[in-house]
Parts: C-alpha cells; structure tokens; sequence
C-alpha cells in the first residue's frame, strides 16, 4: 500500500516520466473527448444523452456542497441556468490529471456565455470518470466553489 501511494505521489508531481500504453480493451473515446461530449450534450440539454454519458448514481461536490443525485439529469436545470443568463458554455482548457484503466481525472476550465456571448462566469472543476465496459462514464465533479447547476 505504501509503494503504491508512494508512486502515485511520483507520478502525479511529474517527475518521472510513465508511458501509457493502449490496448485493445481500451475505450475508444479519451476522457477529455468525453468531457467535450458532455460539453456538447450539455449545450444542447439533452438530458438523455447526458445521462447516457454519465454513471448513476452521480455526485457533485461543489465548494462545501456535497450532493448525490440519481441521475446527472436530477442534478440540472436548465431553464434556472437560462433565467440566470446561460446561453451556453465553452470549454477553454481540458487536462488529463490522471488515468488508469479503470478511472480517470480530467480538469476543464470553462466559460458560460449570455445570449450576447458575454462571459457571465468562468470556471473549473475536475471530473472523474470510469470505465465502464470500454466507455468512459462521468460519476462525478468537483469545482473549488459553488458552481450553479440551475438548481438555486
């Protein structure tokens, strides 16, 4: 357990230099290209795809708030996001923090824009997702401060 802790510290500092490598078990779509999907699916409020693209049940931890909803789409409301000024939102930095094959952290930095594409908010949260039969999953976020979801 040590040795492990003691090489996950290593590598997430970076000073050691680790190849991945893919194999055939591998999902076919990379954490950040899920992230950009759920952007997309999130713009569009499509509920479904939204919760076809995230695990149940889901969590947010959003400052000192912690939520677990059913589904990602029990934690959204897009028209109180609309009544707020959301339009849509725009990813402006994806990192891969870490990835094994099983799971995986992606930090997004974000914007959302009003109707007249005005920065209403910029953002960060970091998301983990897991492999579930070969596609990659969103069980959850966690944002450094109180992100609105619409809900409050």
């Amino acid at each position: 357990m040590k040795r492990l802790l003691l090489l996950t510290v290593i590598f997430l500092s970076g000073c050691i230099d680790i190849d991945i490598e893919i194999d055939a078990d591998s999902p076919a779509v990379t954490p950040t290209e899920t992230i950009s999907l759920y952007v997309d699916n999130f713009n569009n409020a499509d509920i479904k795809l939204l919760n076809e693209t995230t695990e149940s049940p889901f969590f947010w931890l959003r400052g000192t708030e912690r939520n677990v909803y059913k589904s990602y789409g029990d934690s959204v409301d897009f028209d109180g996001l609309r009544s707020n000024g959301w339009s849509y939102s725009k990813i402006n930095s994806l990192e891969l923090i870490y990835e094994d094959s099983e799971t995986s952290m992606v930090n997004m930095n974000f914007s959302r824009y009003d109707e007249d594409d005005q920065i209403i908010l910029t953002g960060s949260a970091n998301y983990l997702l897991m492999n579930d039969d070969g596609v990659w999953k969103i069980k959850g976020g966690f944002a450094p401060t109180k992100l609105s979801t619409g809900q409050d």
